[in-house]
């Protein structure tokens, strides 16, 4: 009885010390949107408590680390974002989030419970501070959608991702990546969609062989080599797979769409024979108006010669006429690009309808469990009842 009695006296005293955090608003009865709150790494993260809802929006807010025990404080919640404030420091710890989404909160460190994790499908950390992954990250096994993009990560090895059999979506476009790794026997069984672009790259490892059902990638603005975009631009044309991007003006060259830099690499060839040809021309015509200008410099205002006169206009006429041809073949050229740019677009949103669509039918799909759920827990509750 005494024993009884003490339990009691404790589960009051942590009520009455528990730091309890109202919605500011629920929507729909299952959003709960907190904004501007403020927990100091000096509190005892183990006294939180957040309203029992679907999903926990954290806005604007002070939380310098969300550590495990914040997370623990979820109670039945399967979707977190932490958008916008301060939350520089996530350790992610959770066996009922499905989802969590960590958007410009000036994180610079995010560390993975050393658990194999089933339960988180969706991970985003955009327009972050994030330098580096913590080698942890291959515990998150149930992973579908993986979202890094708009960072400060220098270094990937996608051996980290091996795991994850269910990975549809690597998105790790605009951070700066310089360096890539991966083992020869690496095979990302069903990523799908691979973003890779605005980066520092030169090359990507067992690339496409790693990613056996890919069907699109983007690999635009990077320092790629040209003998890595040569080697692996046939695969991707053999195995149907979209590029979603190309590179406009290039430094140096540009191979099926696509900027390559090599310091060893030859000259690119001109653009038009043509230009070749006005400056064979020109090396012809120089002497006349070479001739030209000796004379107006010594004659002045006298009259020059009518045959050296028909000459200089007669070169003048054959540069024009060329120039002109030039003139056109850029116009081409120009109308080409633009016409490529317009199927690029088109393909893009075709591709986002299919993702949309896709996205749809596994929201469906999770409904339809959750439904089968609420209605497995009513009948076991209706038993109980009656027993």
């Amino acid at each position: 009885m005494q024993l009884l009695i003490v339990l009691l006296f404790l589960t009051f005293l942590s009520t009455c010390f528990a730091k309890f955090f109202p919605c500011d608003q629920i929507q729909s009865g299952r959003t709960c949107y907190l904004r501007n709150i403020t927990i100091d790494p000096s509190d005892n993260h183990a006294t939180a408590q957040f309203q029992d809802v679907l999903q926990l929006v954290i806005e604007s807010s002070q939380i310098p680390v969300f550590s495990s025990e914040l997370f623990a404080a979820l109670g039945e919640s399967n979707f977190l974002t932490l958008k916008g404030g301060q939350i520089a420091s996530v350790n992610y710890s959770s066996e009922k989030l499905h989802s969590l989404r960590i958007h410009k909160t000036e994180l610079r460190n995010f560390s993975v419970s050393a658990v194999p994790n089933h339960s988180l499908n969706t991970l985003m950390i955009n327009r972050n501070l994030l330098d580096r992954l913590p080698d942890s990250i291959h515990y998150l096994v149930g992973l579908t959608i993986l979202d890094l993009s708009q960072n400060r990560l220098e270094f990937v090895d996608l051996d980290w991702f091996q795991q994850m059999d269910n990975l549809l979506v690597l998105d790790l476009s605009r951070n700066q990546l310089i360096r890539v790794d991966g083992s020869s026997d690496l095979r990302l069984k069903k990523v799908k969609n691979l973003w890779i672009n605005h980066n520092y790259l030169s090359q990507i490892p067992w690339f496409p062989i790693g990613f056996p059902r890919l069907e699109r990638v983007r690999l635009a603005d990077n320092r790629w080599s040209c003998g890595w975009v040569g080697s692996m631009r046939q695969q991707i044309w053999n195995r149907h797979i979209r590029l979603f991007d190309s590179d406009g003006a290039c430094e140096e060259h540009n191979d099926g769409g696509l900027c390559c830099y090599d310091e060893d690499s030859q000259p690119s060839q001109p653009r038009y024979e043509l230009i070749e040809i006005d400056e064979e021309s020109r090396r012809q015509d120089g002497p006349i108006l070479e001739k030209l200008t000796q004379q107006e410099s010594v004659l002045g205002d006298q009259q020059q010669h009518s045959n050296d006169s028909c000459q200089v206009l007669e070169a003048k006429v054959r540069l024009l006429q060329r120039e002109s041809v030039r003139l056109a073949m850029e116009k081409a050229e120009m109308e080409q690009q633009f016409v490529k740019k317009v199927t690029s677009m088109q393909d893009i949103l075709r591709a986002m309808r299919e993702d949309l669509e896709e996205s749809e039918r596994e929201v469906s799909k999770y409904r339809y469990k959750e439904r089968l759920e609420m209605i497995a827990k009513t009948d076991q509750v209706e038993r109980e009842e009656g027993n």
